[in-house]
């Protein structure tokens, strides 16, 4: 089973699937502030391994309600993208397996963007891992990893499930089933997304990887090394972030080792246990 317990909010049921993690420099985020890491390490101990580096989760989220939806994949068969830490990393089969995701009934597949680490787990062994799923991205990111030939991107698996007519790369932002919409929020690749889950009174935001550490959330303009076009990325973090403030939404992020907070005024407030 997953190292994160599942969430309820209102009548949805939020499963975590980990694949592992790994340590990733400290040194490499934020670039051009200067962040006090002993400080937040205070506020945070659990966002990292050490006073250089930060355990960079992979996370897919599992998603019960009127639909049964899975948000981001992992990484699957993408082995050369996998640099776990010792014991901790386990394939998309096992993983999902252990969580007791039936694949089977799985009817989306919303993938927030198509770096390995979120969209790899879309293809098993033998066809569709989810083969009964609409697989919905954004036509920019599409576009874009196809052009560019990115080796961690995961165009041959996007390419089979076309084929198969399974693929739903329409870039509006819209419910693509009952209570689960998606919203662009471009900058980290040209097509990425978010995801607002609606729970009744209550929103979640799965935000895709418009954030990768705590930080982040309390200086939300602050620039993303891990972004294509930084800017933008900074401009879409800032704005639907101040949507999930304003309305206390429950927040998931799939790079946390505690993917699920809230934002408390400017900090970041953990919610549920960490590994």
């Amino acid at each position: 089973m997953s190292h994160v317990e599942s969430m309820r909010v209102g009548p949805i049921e939020i499963g975590v699937v980990c694949q592992g993690y790994a340590a990733l420099d400290l040194a490499d985020e934020c670039p051009g502030n200067d962040v006090d890491w002993s400080a937040e390490r205070e506020r945070h101990d659990w966002a990292f391994l050490d006073g250089s580096s930060w355990p960079w989760h992979v996370h897919a989220f599992v998603v019960h309600g009127r639909t049964t939806a899975v948000v981001d994949t992992g990484t699957g068969s993408y082995g050369p993208y996998r640099p776990w830490a010792p014991g901790s990393g386990r394939g998309a089969d096992e993983s999902f397996a252990e969580a007791g995701v039936d694949v089977g009934a799985v009817e989306l597949v919303v993938l927030s963007h198509l770096h390995a680490d979120h969209a790899g787990g879309v293809w098993a062994e033998d066809g569709p891992r989810f083969p009964n799923a609409r697989y919905v991205v954004h036509e920019a990111d599409v576009a874009f990893f196809a052009d560019r030939h990115e080796p961690y991107a995961a165009v041959p698996e996007l390419a089979r499930l076309d084929e198969l007519g399974m693929l739903d790369t329409d870039p509006d932002d819209r419910e693509v089933a009952p209570g689960v919409r998606v919203v662009h929020t471009p900058g980290h690749t040209p097509g990425h997304r978010s995801v607002v889950l609606d729970a009744g009174r209550r929103q979640v935001l799965l935000t895709g990887d418009l954030l990768h550490l705590p930080v982040q959330a309390a200086h939300p303009s602050w620039p993303s090394s891990h972004d294509v076009d930084p800017s933008a990325g900074a401009l879409a973090r800032t704005a639907i972030l101040a949507q999930a403030a304003e309305h206390r939404w429950l927040v998931g992020v799939p790079h946390f080792a505690r993917p699920f907070g809230r934002l408390d005024g400017e900090a970041w407030r953990s919610e549920g246990p960490a590994s």
